[in-house]
């Protein structure tokens, strides 16, 4: 039996909190993210803000966390921009970036006076101005960039330097900058331009910061434009597996100010947003499924639990070519080890959190315990498939336990449906 090097996740504090919140259960510790909070803002130069990625995990109460430390936000969605605000994030620390966003988002957005809707394709400028000209608003945007040159594969999921849904390439720049500047109802205060994510690299990093104020600030001068905001992004990584290895921090706070000392006279008068989910949430938060039965087949042992991927999918690597196991540990008296594949409940060969892993012999009651799922977890997971309830969340701070989200009933697969009997004629 081994245990987390984090006491707030070590296994007697997880037994105690299964016994009080059951499985499958979330489970996160405050202390770590306050800890990521305060590596990454080293970082970078003080007039930089950390904007937290909603998406990663858009628990309110996470939420509420991060802006205890001082974090802003960065929301994808309606639905994120409503837990935001609900969260208590002022509105001129939000900002709004997705691919697609729907008129009744874009409303919300303009409604609530966030402080910039990131814009990613010439559609979108002609539809904020028209909402923004029906509410008598001026809104700000900032256009994304997806720029020509390829980032040599620093970021394992590349969202720049390759065809994609995000951002504009250079070829469009001009015309969305010259459409922006004509339109009466909002005002274009910057760029934004994000490399990719999971990268773990800091020479990657620090090669995109410079890449990004030196192409902000050349079309600001170009365009005639004050360059109220610019934002880079993140995809700060965390290793996962065996063979990856942590960002150095102190290679990339070296490499910003470097950065920094060169660029920085230029942003005198931008606000500088830096946008992280993953590195500031993966590592302070678990996984723990009960282990319901043990079987062999085949000549392959196998262990099945009652967490899996509708509720975990990063750890099931749904939607990848290639699998990598998440580190998993079992809490249990299972001495020796042996090689299982550890599955979940659903009635689907794809509901694999862990493939031919080698844990110590787990028994029936056992718990698994999936490390490093503070991020991507119930948010990226397709939690409507077999109708299971979705875990409970819960928060530990300061030795108290917070319930963010309360274990679900099999009734809530009804909530929203109609019977057939409530049919409307059209």
């Amino acid at each position: 039996m081994t245990t987390s090097k984090h006491t707030a996740l070590s296994d007697a504090s997880i037994e105690q909190a299964v016994e009080r919140f059951g499985t499958p259960l979330y489970l996160y510790d405050a202390a770590v993210v306050e800890q990521k909070v305060t590596e990454l803002r080293s970082c970078f130069p003080e007039q930089a803000e950390l904007f937290y990625s909603f998406k990663c995990n858009p628990l309110v109460g996470i939420a509420q966390l991060l802006l205890r430390q001082g974090c802003r936000v960065e929301v994808a969605s309606g639905g994120e921009l409503t837990a935001a605000l609900h969260a208590g994030y002022d509105p001129s620390n939000i900002v709004f970036t997705s691919p697609g966003k729907t008129e009744e988002e874009l409303r919300l957005a303009i409604r609530s006076g966030i402080y910039c809707i990131n814009i990613e394709n010439m559609n979108e400028i002609a539809l904020v101005d028209q909402i923004a000209a029906q509410h008598g608003k001026t809104v700000d945007i900032a256009i994304r960039i997806n720029p020509d040159e390829p980032q040599q594969h620093a970021a394992s999921i590349k969202m720049s330097g390759v065809p994609s849904q995000f951002g504009m390439d250079p070829s469009f720049l001009p015309e969305a900058i010259e459409t922006a500047l004509r339109m009466a109802n909002i005002r274009l205060i910057g760029f934004h331009i994000y490399l990719g994510t999971q990268i773990l690299q800091a020479e990657a990093i620090v090669r995109h910061f410079g890449q990004s104020i030196r192409t902000a600030v050349e079309l600001a001068d170009r365009y005639g434009l004050e360059l109220r905001f610019l934002d880079i992004g993140g995809g700060f990584g965390v290793p996962y597996f065996p063979k990856e290895t942590a960002l150095d921090l102190s290679a990339l706070q070296q490499g910003i100010a470097q950065v920094w000392q060169e660029w920085g006279s230029n942003l005198a008068n931008t606000r500088l947003a830096v946008e992280s989910g993953r590195f500031l949430m993966a590592e302070s938060g678990v996984f723990v499924s009960k282990v319901l039965y043990t079987k062999e087949s085949k000549g392959s042992h196998y262990v099945i639990g009652d967490g899996g991927s509708h509720q975990h999918a990063s750890s099931a690597f749904l939607g990848r070519y290639i699998r990598s196991n998440f580190p998993m540990r079992v809490i249990g008296e299972g001495v020796g080890e042996q090689e299982v594949t550890v599955t979940g409940p659903l009635c689907t060969s794809t509901d694999v959190i862990g493939n031919k892993v080698n844990l110590p012999l787990a028994s029936a009651g056992d718990l698994i315990v999936v490390e490093k799922s503070g991020a991507y977890g119930l948010t990226h997971s397709p939690t409507m498939f077999l109708s299971h309830p979705v875990p409970a969340e819960v928060l530990i701070d300061h030795e108290r336990h917070y319930v963010l989200r309360e274990r679900g009933q099999f009734s809530d697969c009804l909530r929203g449906q109609h019977p057939l009997a409530e049919g409307v004629t059209l």
